[in-house]
């Protein structure tokens, strides 16, 4: 017996000596209790905004309520509701609106900068963060507190509706919720990040691809003024037109024809009542964000109040948000599209395809063409790598390059190009060289990998100088520290910062490519 208590002891001595540290930090809405690990202090699932549910289903996100007592923020929060690639499988719940914070385990004397992440996911799908280690390198490493927050999405996120604008005059618009959550994940932060540690007047809003478009949209909102104080855009393709807010509230009248509302007394009584999941089956989006014919776009909306301007006209105008900007985009952006879409559904793309899926992106058979004779399948291995060069060119290359030019009239820019072509990618033999979203791993120190654990050689150089750029540029607003090559402007000398196994300075990259583009007729709003 009393060995067996002995062991029982020892048994538990251990447990508890592995088990995480837990800690309660003091906000103004109430206690928030996380845990350190790993040299970060950690914090998940704390409410910014009330459940968007019921009757506030389709409206403006409300501030978030005091809570009683210790809030029990150990555990990660549902994502928004939505069809997960690349399997399609509906996940989520509505009552998702929660932020993720992490930072150092020792707080320095002063206030850190503050890193605000916008996941990416064609507005459709993506969390805040797919594991609760997600910001914990990143807020070790470079002394910064990290926030990621999820937002609605698909229909819950960007749904327009005669009917929704017209249902509060004094904000009469819809569609752009998801924009809208992310501002008060904004507001939140101004509140409450000093209590974690973190500066209110110092906040870098980063995001990829559809993150990425979201950072463009808060530069360009009236209400997100004074929010943040920097920007990252990565791969985000920000000068695709946005569609105006009359066209795409045609999407409110097939929502509610299709489940039998149109005919009610309440219309909108009647779609709030829906379950979710029928809701969110009855215009499902695009599975592969690209080649999903017949499936519905989710995207910001031309509002005049949310968003009063197409980005390219707000940011050659001047009329936006001004605060230093970092935005770049991967050398083969296509590819994880274009792979999703066909190679990893067993249907690799043939070249009698080829002029096809062009039509598709451009839109018109003779623009097609065009495109067609300015990227011949003869100058490729195959079709593959010939529709990832001019999907990765026109459609984010050229478009970053057209944003970066715009922007840097009116604030400091500094333009990047990724181009390491050796990143992991989850799946092994996908060959997907610098592929849509290859950058974020090393950001945030975590390998794209299911048996590599961290980075080493080369790769983890990689990590250390992309972190280090983006912890200065979060601290000082100039990416250019000690120990790592100078990052020139973007202009007035057209210098682009490419990233591989060396970090090189480039002038007019894609220059020529773009001259292309620019010259033919091809982006074209979702809904006319």
């Amino acid at each position: 017996m009393v060995i067996k208590r002995l062991f029982v002891t020892v048994l538990l001595a251990v447990l508890a000596a592995c088990s995480k540290q837990l800690i309660v930090t003091d906000t103004p809405l109430g206690q928030v209790q996380g845990y350190i690990e790993n040299g970060s202090r950690t914090y998940l699932g704390i409410p910014y905004a009330q459940p968007p549910v019921g009757d506030l289903r389709w409206k403006p996100p409300q501030p978030a309520v005091p809570w009683p007592g210790p809030l029990d923020a150990t555990g990660l929060a549902d994502s928004c509701p939505q069809f997960a690639p690349p399997f399609n499988i509906m996940m989520g719940e509505e009552d998702c609106l929660y932020l993720n914070i992490w930072t150092p385990e020792q707080k320095p004397r002063s206030p850190m900068p503050v890193m605000v992440w916008i996941h990416g996911g064609g507005f459709t799908a993506g969390k805040a963060s797919y594991t609760a280690r997600d910001g914990q390198r990143l807020a070790a490493q470079i002394g910064s507190v990290v926030v990621a927050m999820n937002y609605r999405l698909g229909v819950f996120g960007f749904l327009a509706d005669r009917q929704l604008s017209a249902e509060d005059s004094a904000h009469p618009t819809s569609g752009n919720y998801g924009i809208e959550d992310q501002a008060a994940a904004l507001r939140w932060v101004r509140d409450n990040i000093a209590a974690f540690g973190g500066d209110p007047g110092n906040v870098t809003i980063f995001g990829q691809s559809a993150g990425g478009v979201s950072v463009c949209a808060q530069l360009a909102s009236p209400g997100s003024a004074g929010l943040f104080h920097r920007a990252v855009i990565q791969s985000g393709p920000c000068d695709t037109p946005l569609s105006s807010l009359q066209a795409v509230s045609v999407l409110g009248d097939r929502l509610a024809a299709a489940l039998g509302c149109d005919k009610a007394d309440d219309r909108l009584q009647c779609l709030r009542d829906k379950p979710a999941k029928q809701l969110a089956k009855v215009l499902p989006p695009d599975p592969s964000f690209a080649f999903g014919e017949g499936f519905t776009v989710w995207w910001p909306v031309l509002d005049g109040v949310v968003i009063p301007m197409q980005f390219r006209e707000a940011y050659a105008s001047g009329r936006f948000n001004r605060v230093p900007v970092i935005n770049g985009a991967t050398l083969d952006e296509g590819s994880l599209i274009i792979w999703l879409s066909h190679n990893f559904l067993f249907k690799p793309l043939q070249a009698d395809q080829y002029i096809d899926r062009l039509e598709y992106l451009v839109g018109s058979r003779g623009t097609a063409e065009l495109v067609a004779a300015q990227y011949p399948l003869a100058n490729y291995a195959d079709p593959f790598e010939a529709l990832t060069e001019a999907f990765s060119d026109g459609f984010f290359n050229c478009q970053t390059r057209t944003i970066s030019t715009a922007l840097a009239r009116h604030v400091p820019l500094w333009a990047y190009q990724f181009d390491y072509r050796e990143a992991p990618f989850f799946i092994p033999g996908a060959e997907l060289k610098a592929f849509h979203s290859a950058e974020i791993q090393y950001i945030f120190g975590n390998p794209m990998s299911v048996t590599m654990s961290s980075f080493e050689g080369e790769q983890a150089e990689l990590e250390r100088v992309m972190m280090g750029y983006w912890s200065r540029f979060a601290a000082r607003g100039d990416p250019n520290r000690e120990g790592l090559p100078v990052w020139p402007r973007f202009s007035p000398d057209d210098k682009t910062l490419l990233f591989d196994s060396r970090i090189t300075v480039a002038a007019n990259v894609h220059r020529s490519d773009c001259k292309f583009w620019d010259r033919i007729d091809y982006k074209r709003a979702a809904y006319q």
